[in-house]
């Protein structure tokens, strides 16, 4: 058999080497947030209407915050809530270079979220449990219902135990540790959504008014 010439090998070597980045460039793109994440099929399945308001509880730099603003519209309002004041800066930054009158800032602790008792439509709470010290998760959850009006939504998102993602391997919550704490925050399991591959999908409704 005939050595290869070196065109041939550099030509081996290149297609090796395009194969690879094709191959990288699929894993990251199956990484990405948005493609696992839907966020704008789960807003749609919020089913907010305009006018609304909702707490965007550990809303980080602001990833739904703004979809949520665009989906209550103008005359409606988003509690951007989180205890990281970096984090609250970059959503201030932006609400300000859009010139966005419908976002409402706060800086939280822990267990007291600090939006007013009963002034929210909805709350979502997207990837955050898991970073709350167990012995104040539900703490979290009952100050959040307090901000929810009677028979408002919680939408509670979290990573599934068995996710196949590199993010808080250590830190995941059980399902059924989810469910518990929304029982024992006083609301009602309405509906959970199975389309998000890496996260549980749980709506909740807080009691109505008697």
């Amino acid at each position: 058999m005939r050595p290869l010439t070196w065109r041939l090998r550099a030509s081996v070597v290149l297609a090796v080497v395009l194969a690879a980045a094709v191959s990288l460039a699929a894993e990251k793109k199956q990484d990405s947030r948005d493609t696992w994440q839907q966020p704008d099929r789960v807003v749609k399945d919020l089913e907010l209407k305009r006018g609304e308001t909702i707490a965007d509880i550990g809303c980080g730099t602001g990833y739904f915050t703004f979809r949520l603003a665009k989906a209550v519209g103008p005359e409606g309002k988003v509690y951007a809530e989180d205890i990281s004041e970096k984090a609250l800066k970059s959503v201030s930054d932006r609400v300000a270079r859009e010139k966005l009158a419908n976002i409402a800032v706060v800086k939280g602790d822990a267990t007291d979220i600090k939006i007013p008792d009963a002034a929210c439509d909805a709350a979502i709470v997207v990837n955050v449990l898991h970073h709350v010290p167990e012995d104040k998760r539900l703490g979290l959850m009952k100050d959040t219902v307090r901000a929810m009006e009677p028979g408002g939504r919680l939408f509670l998102i979290d990573w599934r135990v068995d996710a196949k993602i590199r993010h808080d391997l250590n830190r995941r919550i059980p399902k059924d540790q989810l469910l518990a704490l929304g029982k024992d925050a006083g609301l009602t399991l309405e509906t959970e959504h199975d389309y998000l591959v890496h996260q549980v999908f749980l709506c909740f409704r807080k009691s109505p008014a008697k």
